[in-house]
């Protein structure tokens, strides 16, 4: 019993750990749009989505016709890095939303 709840514990960090670097990296470009007047949200938007085309173009080598577990891992991947690019997109949607709002 205490494996599988450590097990189901492995699985939560491996989900939080990409929202969690996805609002760490909004609150870097919020913190950088602060300092300098040239960063805006969507700037901010082109690193993630590098990641994740670079997560997207492991994908293909790896299928071969069938599913093996090299396919499912680099899917995974591109599927984090695509959780950690949603999650800055939801906070800085949301972050100018709200100032546009209350100008």
């Amino acid at each position: 019993m205490k494996a599988l709840i450590m097990k189901y514990i492995e699985y939560l960090f491996i989900f939080l750990a990409p929202v969690a670097i996805g609002f760490a990296y909004f609150l870097v470009i919020m913190l950088l749009k602060k300092i300098s007047k040239y960063v805006n949200y969507l700037i901010g938007l082109i690193i993630p989505l590098a990641i994740n085309v670079v997560f997207l173009f492991m994908i293909f080598p790896t299928y071969q016709g069938d599913i093996n577990p090299a396919f499912v891992e680099s899917v995974s991947y591109f599927g984090l890095s695509l959780a950690g690019t949603l999650t800055y997109a939801v906070f800085a949607i949301s972050a100018s939303g709200i100032r546009k709002r209350t100008k």
